[in-house]
């Protein structure tokens, strides 16, 4: 039966795979893909090397290879072989101004002199690596691990609070999470390393709480993998809510370009791009100001203002209303040309011309706001309020104007 440790470690690496395999998959055609792919592979590593350091994989790599600690040397590799990946994760973020050829420089320095340590005095002894072994070349061989861990996890623990600052709330509370199961590892590594170098001083000076930096290792990876998990989720949430609103926006502004196209029947022929539609929407609504006088846009506020008294009225329901009165206009004078025309042309004009409506130079449309107000118009037109609002009005507007009433 597997001691507590290892059921803790064991668990935690499998943890730990199954979500590099997740990142692996996920990273494929995603953007900071650099970046992406050094995080899953340090997961990977540390993952790997919790499970070459349980216990467990311990007892039986000595029995399989006839010599002590074995799977030691291989567990602590592989973790310092982590802390590299972690290091290009940093880099590629622009947290780390060391060079990766001196980062690799430095894992290959620290890992030539642990395995020629253990070479030299741990192949053929009891916990070499540990507190329970007193000897200096064990303690510096720990000391020098422990160390090499000790900073670069700092380095990842500030690093990941500089890369939150710019995410989003959700994502901040998934990075919050990975970064308390670092500095759970921290301070368990930390507390781990004050033992080594008493015991560097003072070989006989009884060690203590070695059992707490052992659980933090695998703790640490659990948390670190839960905080990545809870961060996916909600960046993939957050994206398909971004998607939708997208689509509604795009869908909405499409509607709003079909009612509109009856006013810009000379222009450019579909199909267009959702910026030229903007463009000409635009344009359209220009026309739309000359197709509707001001005693008809004051009629239309009123009413709106007291509609808004008992409910809801949406942000473009005065533009919307506009709109339709203005449709049915234009389309009341192509069915009598000659009986019908905007107040200001009464005094002359051609009542034949094909674009009796005034021409206007299109607009650049890049405002993100705009472009969310005209989606809100476009939304609103399909409300039946406004048709029957417009409905009404429209009958008033143009007995208005078969009045010869001045416009403005």
């Amino acid at each position: 039966m597997p001691d507590a440790v290892s059921l803790l470690w064991l668990g935690a690496a499998a943890a730990g795979v199954v979500e590099a395999v997740r990142k692996a998959l996920v990273n494929r055609g995603s953007g900071y893909a650099l970046s992406r792919h050094f995080l899953t592979a340090g997961i990977a590593c540390m993952a790997l090397s919790l499970a070459a350091g349980a216990p467990v994989a311990l007892d039986w790599a000595d029995r399989l290879t006839g010599l002590h600690n074995a799977a030691v040397v291989v567990q602590n590799v592989l973790a310092m072989l982590a802390m590299v990946f972690t290091a290009g994760f940093l880099h590629t973020l622009g947290q780390l101004r060391l060079p990766m050829p001196a980062v690799v420089t430095i894992f290959v320095v620290c890992t030539a002199a642990m395995v020629t340590l253990y070479v030299l005095a741990g192949a053929h002894t009891f916990y070499f690596g540990s507190p329970r072994n007193p000897t200096w070349p064990s303690q510096l061989y720990s000391a020098l691990y422990l160390g090499y861990l000790v900073g670069w996890l700092a380095l990842l623990l500030l690093g990941l609070t500089v890369v939150a600052r710019g995410e989003v709330a959700g994502v901040r509370g998934g990075v919050a999470l990975a970064q308390l199961g670092v500095a759970m590892s921290l301070v368990g590594l930390s507390w781990r390393l004050g033992v080594v170098l008493r015991l560097l001083v003072d070989p006989h000076h009884p060690p203590r709480g070695t059992h707490f930096g052992v659980f933090t290792d695998g703790a640490g990876l659990v948390l670190f993998v839960a905080g990545s998990l809870f961060a996916a989720a909600t960046r993939r949430l957050f994206d398909w809510l971004d998607r939708r609103r997208t689509q509604r926006r795009d869908a909405a502004i499409e509607r709003l370009w079909k009612r509109l196209r009856v006013l810009l029947a000379h222009r450019r022929p579909p199909p267009l791009t959702l910026t030229q539609k903007l463009v000409e929407i635009e344009d359209a609504l220009l026309i739309v100001e000359q197709l509707v006088d001001d005693r008809t846009r004051r009629a239309i506020r009123a009413e709106l203002h007291t509609l808004a008294l008992y409910v809801y009225v949406p942000p473009g329901t005065a533009t919307a209303v506009d709109i339709e009165i203005a449709i049915a206009a234009l389309v009341a004078h192509l069915s009598h040309p000659a009986a019908e025309l905007p107040p200001d042309d009464l005094d002359g004009g051609d009542a034949e011309s094909p674009a009796w409506w005034p021409e206007f130079e299109r607009l650049h449309v890049d405002d993100a706001a705009r472009t969310r107000w005209l989606a809100e118009v476009g939304d609103t037109l399909t409300h039946r309020r406004v048709q029957r609002m417009a409905a009404r009005i429209s009958a008033t507007h143009r007995r208005f104007w078969e009045a010869g009433s001045p416009s403005r």
